[in-house]
């Protein structure tokens, strides 16, 4: 007689205990920050480069008939600018923006040249002195602002440009009453001043401003996506210009030579106007996204009463940022899904499973609702159906086909890996059984489709059982023949 092995009870509990541990849910965490993820930051940068619109000119007369001049002169500029920061955007409940920029960060740079032309005027005659296009300082002069941008102030952020003064031009005029030379000196100054109006969404035809900080925009697509985005400001410039000049010419009444100098007022300009800019950008933003599969409805087949059918859908996550997605009950209770929160990284999927127990024959329907966080999919909503059936009321040995297919295959109702509740065929079926969970019969002797047991197989199996029991049950005394021979008991 066989002795069981001391530590087999050890090894069937041990074996137990691992098969519960599969059964119970996996679940994550309701303060684990990925399951709240609700905001998103994508990196935002505007920059420009071109010229600043100084106007058509300015032009005016200085001096006396004796001693003057006669001025037109352009200022010319470029300017080269870069507001960088991030874009940050929240939801639920509304998909909201707000841009936040980097501390000291924006860069505002301009340069500036003079274009001058101008006539000299000595004793009542003009000469036109020729000055090169770019009178001395040939874009030279330039000037370099940080700032933090749309920090929403009201204040512009400005640049100022000072040339200091220097020669422009030295030459000599060749007249009938002789050789005038003549230094000509300039300085000016000049402040740019640049202002964010908005930083608008076209597509969503909404916009930050310093009045409302705060915009809503659209997700239009599930997951990751370009925003179109505009940045809108002005430019502004205002200066002044000085001139100096230092003549030397002839005195014929004298018969000498006179040196004059004279600095007149500073001749102030402006731009008449906001020079209008704007800047498009594309901004790609980092999101969530949610999809079911199957996407509308979830046929859990025909179940018997008492036992409990089970059936996965899958979420996946098309997008790059982490989804929280929390199920709801459903409002039939009949249908089951854990409801704990779960997390779903981008780019993966995540199985839930649906039970269906059914008290009554008939069929059952009702809405399972999924709430997530990804924006263009706050809630997605999956029928769910299935019918009950009492094996008793005439077609108990139907055979069970699967609701989805109708091809008459046996469903199983093993573990899924990943499922939020993985747990092992323990609901009252029969384990390992290929069909539906269905349990023994004693009426009618019989098992669901994909186990079922016929009468052939019942007596062999019967017989063999009687035989290994009588031989573990024979008596020690029993007698043993050693051969034809010899045929004496067994002592």
């Amino acid at each position: 007689m066989r002795t069981p092995l001391p530590f087999g009870r050890a090894l069937r509990g041990a074996a137990l205990l691992a098969v519960a541990s599969l059964s119970l849910p996996a679940t994550a965490r309701a303060e684990d920050p990925s399951c709240a993820a609700n905001i998103s930051r994508s990196r935002l940068n505007f920059s420009q480069r071109g010229e600043v619109d100084f106007g058509p000119g300015f032009s005016g007369e200085l001096g006396s008939s004796n001693l003057g001049f006669r001025y037109n002169f352009l200022l010319l500029g470029d300017y080269d600018w870069a507001m960088p920061g991030n874009l940050d955007l929240r939801w639920p409940p509304a998909f909201t923006a707000t841009a936040t920029g980097d501390t000291n960060g924006g860069r505002l740079t301009v340069q500036y040249g003079l274009r001058l032309q101008f006539w000299l005027r000595v004793l009542g005659n003009e000469f036109m002195i020729p000055v090169p296009m770019w009178a001395g300082v040939d874009r030279n002069e330039r000037g370099t602002s940080m700032f933090t941008p749309w920090a929403w102030d009201p204040t512009p952020t400005a640049v100022t440009v000072t040339a200091h003064e220097r020669l422009l031009r030295m030459d000599t005029l060749n007249t009938s009453f002789g050789d005038v030379v003549y230094w000509l000196y300039g300085a000016y100054n000049l402040t740019t001043t640049i202002r964010t109006t908005e930083i608008a969404f076209p597509q969503a035809m909404t916009s930050i401003t310093a009045m409302n900080p705060e915009a809503r925009v659209v997700a239009t697509s599930n997951g990751d996506a370009d925003l179109p985005t505009r940045w809108a400001g002005t430019l502004r410039y205002v200066g002044s210009l000085r001139l100096r000049i230092e003549v030397d010419y002839p005195v014929p009444v004298l018969g000498g030579r006179r040196r004059d100098s004279f600095s007149p007022d500073a001749i102030p300009f402006a731009s008449r106007s906001e020079q209008q800019m704007s800047v498009d950008r594309n901004v790609r933003l980092s999101l969530p996204g949610a999809t079911i599969e199957p996407p509308i409805e979830l046929n859990l087949g025909r179940v018997r009463l008492g036992l409990s059918g089970r059936e996965v859908v899958t979420i996946r996550n098309p997008g790059t940022a982490t989804m929280a997605l929390r199920p709801e009950p459903p409002a039939d209770s009949h249908f089951t899904v854990v409801t704990d929160p779960l997390c779903v990284v981008g780019g993966a999927s995540r199985q839930l499973s649906v039970r269906f127990a059914p008290d009554r024959a008939g069929p059952f329907s009702t809405d399972l609702v999924i709430r997530t966080t990804a924006p263009s999919a706050p809630e997605i909503h999956l029928r769910l159906v299935g019918e009950g059936y009492d094996p008793n009321a005439g077609d108990g040995g139907t055979t069970v086909r699967d609701a989805a297919t109708d091809t008459g295959v046996p469903r199983t109702d093993a573990s899924v890996p990943g499922d939020d509740a993985a747990t092992p065929a323990t609901d009252g079926g029969v384990p390992d059984d290929g069909g539906v969970l269905v349990p023994e019969d004693p009426s009618c002797a019989c098992r669901a489709p994909g186990g079922s047991t016929s009468s052939r197989t019942v007596w062999p199996l019967a017989m063999m059982l009687g035989l290994a029991l009588r031989r573990r049950t024979r008596p020690r005394g029993a007698l043993r023949y050693r051969s034809d021979d010899e045929r004496s008991p067994d002592a």
